[in-house]
């Protein structure tokens, strides 16, 4: 009875879990309805004040048009006036010399008629010649792309429905550990091992990452750049960092990284193909190790514990309340897990996507660990600067053990950087950093 009264506690435990999830993503979802109705809103303004602008800049055209034609009709019915009212004193002339004037005076004012006369006519010819007679229209004619909105824009946008891992974490009796219930074909730990694949001449090497295109970051702490070398371990190029003390970059897509600084609550978003800072988020304290996942950061800030920050919306969040945390301490996720070391307290501590906390390590093997990676088995894999070695835990953080020993060892690591696709580890040694094979 026992059995099945723990059995039915832990379903109830479940449910209950569940149920607070379901709510938490709720939440979230008016959140994201709220945050894409407002940039809806904001398109459709600028769509309306970029039409209100085209509109009042034709109107400005046409009634400029009309204005201009005004301006010369006005000006040649005001010459036309005055030859009409010449014409109409010449007659008036005419008229009186017909009645009073002898033949010899009504020759002599013929003479000078036909002079004048001969003005006007010449006037009138030139009207004619010079286009001023011709009939004046205006013609609007719409932009054919403006039309073709019409016809070729059917839809504002699109909606689509996404999902990801679950966040919810299902306890059971057997094990007395947390786990999902997605898991994958584990690789026991015995069975790795590490070899010297390329080593790199840089120094002062503290933070990596590497995309899935196979390009690798290294932060150089000595000259404050971000490094981006090619596939084969070759230079690729340089960016100069506006801030002093980077610690750690992590990958977010092919043309931005993100970088921490341990001395500036600021995480910097690089893109790397101009080499300018896209965008600065504000941290609540010293940020260190940092990874990318699904469109959020996650950081690990001193005396704090683990943050998350979506991109979309910059809006932070405390993932995992931490007050133990140390300087030095690194991040990593993959699957259902999130992982970080802590420098300071000797341990390496495993939670869930939702920062619950699963298990935490604290073996005499996990000396001052600094970057952490994670392989597609859920092996963790820790560079312990205590023993100047890299540590390999098992996905259930039971079971520990070093993988350099004797000559092999390194000195100084900080970051780590995991390849997926060719399943090679990348180790930041501080005299310089250390590409191995894992078979």
């Amino acid at each position: 009875m026992e059995r099945l009264d723990q059995n039915v506690k832990n379903i109830k435990s479940n449910a209950e879990r569940a149920v607070k999830d379901r709510k938490l993503n709720l939440n979230e979802i008016q959140k994201q309805r709220h945050k894409f109705h407002v940039e809806i809103k904001q398109i459709r303004n600028k769509i309306n004040e970029h039409l209100d602008s085209l509109e009042q800049r034709i109107l400005q055209d046409l009634y400029a048009a009309e204005e201009k034609i005004k301006s010369q009709t006005e000006n040649l019915l005001g010459k036309l006036a005055k030859h009409i009212e010449s014409l109409d004193l010449m007659q008036i002339t005419m008229s009186g010399i017909k009645e009073y004037a002898s033949d010899l005076q009504a020759f002599l004012w013929s003479k000078l008629f036909e002079k004048e006369i001969k003005k006007h006519e010449i006037f009138l010819q030139s009207l004619f010649e010079d286009g001023s007679l011709k009939k004046i229209g205006m013609n609007c004619k719409i932009d054919d792309n403006l039309s073709e909105v019409l016809s070729t824009v059917t839809s504002f946008g699109s909606i689509t429905v996404e999902s990801s891992s679950p966040c919810v974490v299902m306890r059971t009796e057997i094990g007395k550990q947390a786990q999902t219930f997605r898991r994958s074909a584990p690789t026991y730990i015995n069975d790795i091992k590490m070899r010297s694949k390329h080593t790199f001449d840089f120094t002062c090497v503290r933070g990596c990452s590497m995309s899935c295109k196979g390009t690798i970051f290294l932060i150089d702490d000595n000259k404050n750049c971000l490094l981006i070398l090619n596939e084969d371990g070759t230079l690729k190029s340089d960016i100069r960092l506006s801030l002093s003390y980077p610690v750690d970059v992590t990958c977010i897509d092919d043309k931005t990284v993100a970088v921490t600084f341990y001395c500036s609550s600021q995480i910097q978003i690089i893109n790397i193909t101009t080499k300018k800072v896209e965008r600065k988020i504000k941290t609540v304290g010293m940020c260190f190790g940092i990874c990318y996942r699904d469109g959020y950061l996650l950081y690990c800030v001193d005396e704090i514990g683990i943050q998350k920050v979506t991109l979309s919306d910059n809006c932070s969040s405390n993932l995992t309340k931490d007050d133990t945390l140390t300087a030095w301490s690194y991040v990593a996720t993959y699957k259902d897990k999130i992982c970080y070391t802590n420098y300071g307290h000797h341990s390496v501590t495993c939670c869930s996507l939702a920062g619950e906390k699963m298990w935490e390590n604290t073996d005499q093997l996990v000396q001052f660990p600094r970057g952490i990676a994670v392989d597609t088995n859920s092996n963790i894999y820790l560079a312990s600067s205590g023993y100047n070695t890299i540590l390999l835990l098992s996905s259930d953080g039971k079971q520990a053990r070093k993988l350099l020993v004797g000559d092999a060892r390194i000195n100084n690591p900080f970051g780590l950087a995991f390849d997926e696709k060719k399943e090679k580890l990348l180790v930041c040694e501080y005299d310089g950093p250390i590409l191995y094979s894992l078979n």
